[in-house]
């Protein structure tokens, strides 16, 4: 673990959560849901893996990423979207999985009173069905995730708006994220910058982006609030 740059701001008071590789594993159903339209419209599909590369900036951007360099355009990307967003509706609960840790610091941070938000890029709709079905017995107290009313992460137009809901200062707050666009966001937003090591990109990634600290496991964050 990278010992804090800033402790001087602990205790903090409210953590905000990366969606997408932060709670929850995603990528297997992001991926087949990917790999099924794009298998479907006539282009190649990808292992699950390089999935961790073409997760975190939005939907449209992953479409991006996933389709041949001489496809991408803006008509085929919007279709790719829109076809792998009606799979990804009837097929992501067969793979998606929470992350070791996650329900216990949860549980951890609801016994303390600390509030919780989501910050994601993910569709708003999606964001909120996986919270629902996944963390059925825990509360959020912000989720925005993207419905075209901010721009995506790391604009702070969204992160401000979730700070105000929580109704607390940027520097009594955590964002805690698995990619550079989340420290980015962080960054933006004024937030203690946590990266966590379980997600869609390499320790070496987070690091470099620039953060405040790095952890390996989620009820670390626990020595914080």
């Amino acid at each position: 673990m990278i010992k804090p740059i800033r402790p001087q701001n602990m205790p903090f008071q409210g953590i905000i959560f990366d969606l997408d590789g932060t709670l929850l594993d995603t990528l297997a159903c992001i991926g087949t849901a990917f790999n099924t339209a794009l298998a479907e419209m006539g282009y190649p599909s990808h292992p699950i893996q390089d999935y961790q590369g073409f997760i975190g900036d939005g939907v449209f951007k992953c479409a991006e990423r996933a389709l041949p360099k001489t496809a991408r355009q803006a008509d085929v990307i919007d279709a790719l979207v829109a076809l792998e967003r009606r799979i990804y509706e009837h097929t992501w609960r067969r793979e998606i999985a929470i992350y070791d840790g996650i329900p216990e610091l949860l549980t951890g941070l609801r016994t303390q009173g600390i509030p919780t938000a989501v910050l994601t890029n993910k569709d708003q709709n999606a964001a909120d069905d996986c919270l629902l079905e996944c963390f059925p017995q825990h509360a959020f107290d912000c989720v925005i995730g993207y419905s075209g009313a901010y721009p995506h992460k790391p604009d702070p137009a969204c992160g401000e708006a979730v700070i105000k809901a929580l109704g607390l200062r940027p520097d009594q707050l955590m964002m805690v994220g698995d990619t550079p666009v989340d420290l980015a966001t962080a960054r933006a937003c004024s937030l203690f910058a946590v990266g966590v090591s379980w997600g869609f990109r390499r320790r070496e990634t987070l690091i470099s982006a620039g953060l405040d600290v790095l952890i390996e496991h989620p009820l670390e964050l626990l020595q914080y609030v």
